[in-house]
């Protein structure tokens, strides 16, 4: 049976905890002992435990004197000063690290894909915004984009494969510190290819990838903390796989003491504090600013727009003041050293309740769920003994009986002792295990084939969200087929497995290799440190705040730091007042066949914007036709016409080309406070084209000969 049935289900097992080492543990009960045994004698028990010191010659008079003139051992001290903040502002824990790897790799797949739906339209020289024409008008201070090194859709296409692939091995944490590079320039250079498309949202996406780029993310839950722990320890008996004290590197502890830890409660402070300092117009402070945002029909999402009319004034009032709330309090949760744990966590869930909010409410791109990602990093050690105690059960704990002949049975093994963290797993060699692995249970009874996958699956951390699945009906014939037939042919043998040739732990690492881990942590320090002193001084000569009263200049090497790949740090969303008005392009173009159209939409043109229920438009096409109307982008309208130009390339109907057109930026007044009725609506012509290549095939083709009626 396991050895740690009987502990209480509330103590956190294996390195999830820090046990006491077995000599400290003998320690302590030899000296209840004496202790025990003293008082028993009636003598004192620092005398007991002198005397047998002493050894048995030793008298007890000569016990008694020994002790008066021993010292009294020094009070233990408390926690130093340093102690206190690097605790607070330095540390995280590497399971935090490894679990918000695990959530910015499923964002960054997310965010991905939301981008596929205008991939070409935005990247490609078919869209709306070509890279020659990117390069030879640059939109920024010349910022730094590897998307402008691929130019057709095909070229694309391939970079969306590598993307891909890049983010899949952050996630899964395989050569992670390359991934995290990787994803870095591929981030920025997607959100600074088309700047006609950034907002705040990918600002923070930016951000977020820089300032975790610092970080060991792949120390924990990765496949490389599995790969390298296994490297570490090879174990071929039942005795080594049940020895838990080599599980993680003894050099990478649960604490990683960096400067970051400061500089990123600074950064997520800054976010939340400039926003709320700019928000100074009378919408919120009258309580109204969520009314008008929730008429942004470019932004809001469908669903938002069919119930809006519904929502009562204090809700409205509510919500306003708690955006405010939210965002004044979280800077103070996250710089007090008071009550850290529960002020982070008061931090996180704010974060979490404003930007789920956010993101389920409007059209932002990146911005809401990348600080979802973010809030994650304050998760502390604290949380983690929480998590340990509520999610491990003790009546999962199992034996696991494997074969020891069969390399895959071995290697599995190994593999799930690293991943039971919990220590509810024993191992027990056993030559007749169905299989080469089979279970046997606190009852003593032994199940093989899919229901000990299922049990032995269920012991370790998440497990049971997935264990029930080998117990269906189907499944767990399946897999226990796959199972048998697998041990049958040798699977593991033939795909490569090989029992270790004998039991070992490695050495620890050479000085010199310790002295180069050393250097590095300190170069990555320095690169910390110099990033950081470039966004304080982009947010000094960025921040109306602090622009409008002071100059400060803008030295050409922070210039770059913060401009070159986008870490931007303009913090005024929705500021000083929230958007009062709405509106989108509308194209009224005319195709060969006499046909009215708007090219972005496949649909006539629409001009009812009083009427309208959400556009319907990703992010992407709703900052790039807000931004398009600006008289400081009319030199990329000439590119915005061939996109329209090569709609029936994307039609696939020659009838759809457009001849000539109008395009027009219509807007209107959200409704007044206190009302749901949209109002003064305009219209105001941006400019005409027309379609020379198109106007000659008009012309050159006869009309469609009028069929009779019957």
């Amino acid at each position: 049976m396991n050895a740690n049935d009987d502990r209480d289900e509330r103590e956190p097992e294996g390195a999830l905890r820090k046990e006491g080492s077995d000599e400290g543990r003998g320690a302590g009960e030899k000296a209840a002992a004496a202790k025990g045994s003293a008082a028993r004698g009636g003598a004192p028990a620092d005398d007991g435990a002198a005397a047998q010191d002493e050894g048995d010659g030793a008298t007890e008079g000569d016990d008694a004197e020994a002790t008066d003139e021993a010292p009294a051992p020094p009070p233990p001290r408390g926690p130093s000063m340093w102690d206190i903040l690097r605790d607070s502002f330095f540390t995280f824990d590497r399971r935090t690290l490894g679990f918000t790897r695990i959530l910015l790799g499923f964002f960054l797949i997310g965010d991905l894909f939301r981008r596929s739906w205008a991939w070409s339209d935005m990247f490609a020289d078919i869209g709306v915004l070509p890279n020659h024409v990117n390069l030879w008008r640059p939109q920024g201070s010349g910022n730094f984009s590897l998307v402008n090194a691929f130019s057709t859709p095909g070229e694309l296409w391939v970079l969306w494969v590598v993307i891909f692939a890049t983010y899949v091995c952050l996630l899964i944490g395989w050569k992670t510190k390359i991934m995290q590079v990787l994803s870095l320039v591929f981030v920025t250079s997607m959100n600074g290819r088309v700047l006609l498309i950034e907002n705040g949202g990918y600002v923070v996406h930016n951000l977020l990838l820089l300032w975790t780029c610092f970080l060991p993310m792949g120390d924990r839950f990765s496949v490389d903390a599995l790969l390298a722990s296994m490297k570490r320890s090879r174990e071929r008996t039942a005795a080594d796989l049940n020895d838990r004290s080599t599980l993680d590197d003894p050099l990478k502890p649960d604490t990683h003491v960096t400067v970051l830890g400061l500089v990123l409660l600074i950064q997520i402070s800054a976010i939340y504090f400039f926003n709320v300092v700019h928000k100074t117009g009378p919408a919120w402070k009258n309580g109204t600013a969520i009314h008008y945002v929730l008429y942004v029909d470019r932004m809001v999402t469908p669903i938002i727009a069919d119930i809006r009319d519904y929502a009562p004034n204090f809700l409205i009032l509510f919500m306003t003041r708690m955006v405010i709330a939210f965002e004044a309090a979280i800077p103070v949760c996250l710089l007090s050293p008071l009550g850290r744990a529960w002020a982070r966590r008061l931090a996180l869930v704010m974060m979490n309740v404003l930007h789920i909010g956010f993101g389920t409410t409007f059209v932002l791109g990146p911005f809401a769920w990348a600080l979802c990602v973010m809030s994650t990093l304050l998760i502390g050690r604290e949380d983690w003994e929480i998590a340990v105690r509520t999610m491990r059960r003790a009546h999962r704990a199992r034996v696991v009986l494997f074969d020891p002949r069969s390399p895959g049975a071995v290697l599995v093994c190994r593999v799930l002792k690293r991943l039971d963290r919990f220590g509810l797993l024993t191992f027990e060699e056993s030559t007749s295990a169905a299989y080469g692995l089979s279970v046997r249970r606190l009852d003593g009874a032994l199940v093989t084939g899919a229901d000990a996958l299922a049990d032995t699956i269920a012991a370790i951390p998440l497990g049971p969200a997935v264990a029930w699945a080998l117990r269906l009906p189907l499944v767990r014939d399946a897999v226990t087929a796959a199972m048998a037939a697998a041990h049958r042919r040798s699977l593991g043998r033939a795909l490569g497995a090989r029992i270790p040739e004998r039991s070992e732990v490695a050495p620890p690492p050479a000085p010199l290799r310790l002295w180069g881990r050393t250097a590095l942590g300190a170069l990555r320090e320095v690169g910390i440190v110099v990033m950081f002193i470039g966004a304080v001084n982009q947010a000094a000569v960025e921040l109306w705040v602090i622009k409008n009263r002071w100059k400060v200049p803008h030295p050409e090497e922070t210039r770059v730091l913060a401009q070159k790949l986008r870490f931007l740090q303009g913090w005024f969303m929705f500021s000083p007042n929230p958007v009062m008005d709405d509106g989108t392009i509308v194209v009224d173009a005319v195709t060969v066949d006499g046909r009215h159209i708007n090219p972005f939409t496949g649909e006539p043109p629409n001009f009812d914007l009083l009427n309208a229920k959400s556009f319907r438009y990703s992010q992407i096409w709703c900052d790039y036709f807000a931004r398009i109307k600006l008289p400081a982008n009319t030199a990329y309208r000439d590119a915005m016409k061939e996109y329209m130009y090569r709609y029936p390339e994307r039609t696939g109907r020659p009838e759809d080309a457009i001849v000539s057109g109008e395009v027009y930026w219509v807007k209107d007044w959200n409704p007044k406070w206190g009302r749901t009725e949209s109002y003064g609506q305009e219209r105001e012509k941006l400019f005409s084209f027309y379609n020379p290549k198109a106007q000659a095939r008009a012309q050159a083709e006869p009309s469609a000969p009028q069929t009779p009626a019957n």
